[in-house]
């Protein structure tokens, strides 16, 4: 499943960049999302314009559709790894789930910032996301894609608060 999401902040595209490398980034935003017990930076390296970041996400709880199944705290658990590039202000990533539920789950995109005419800037993420389950995949791709939205919410206002700080 492909997806979209995109969002304008009131902040010139150098302000918003400084954001979206800060260390805070990460551990701030498993404050704001209720699915996610923690996010940690597990690496943060600034080298040749490039920076290197990998979080480690671990969920609070199985998608509802899981509730009464007995899912692993492992499985609930996966690391994004990034590459942000300043010359072009961009970036592309990888979920990475443990290796015992690779098989499972595939997600890896691209995010962007762009420069608005009025000083302000466009945050867009695309990517895809593929669930291989028998017959719920479809169905749990659309529950999974709906927590991505709401993450990248938080992380549109995480980057607001960072801008503004």
């Amino acid at each position: 499943m492909h997806f979209t999401i995109c969002h304008e902040l009131d902040a010139p595209l150098d302000a918003v960049e400084l954001a979206v490398l800060s260390p805070e980034l990460g551990p701030r935003l498993a404050s704001k999302v209720a699915a996610l017990e923690s996010v940690v930076t597990v690496e943060h390296a600034l080298e040749g314009g490039e920076l290197l970041r990998v979080l480690r996400f671990q969920a609070s709880a199985p998608l509802p559709i899981f509730k009464g199944y007995p899912v692993t705290r492992d499985a609930m658990s996966w690391e994004e790894r990034s590459t942000y590039r300043l010359a072009d202000h961009a970036s592309s990533w990888e979920v990475t789930p443990k290796a015992q539920w690779r098989s499972y789950f595939r997600s890896r995109g691209t995010y962007r910032l762009e420069r608005l005419p009025d000083g302000r800037t466009r945050r867009r993420v695309d990517g895809d996301i593929e669930i291989r389950l028998h017959l719920l995949g479809p169905l749990v791709e659309r529950l999974a894609l709906a927590e991505v939205q709401r993450t990248y919410d938080a992380e549109a206002d995480t980057l607001r608060e960072l801008v503004s700080a």
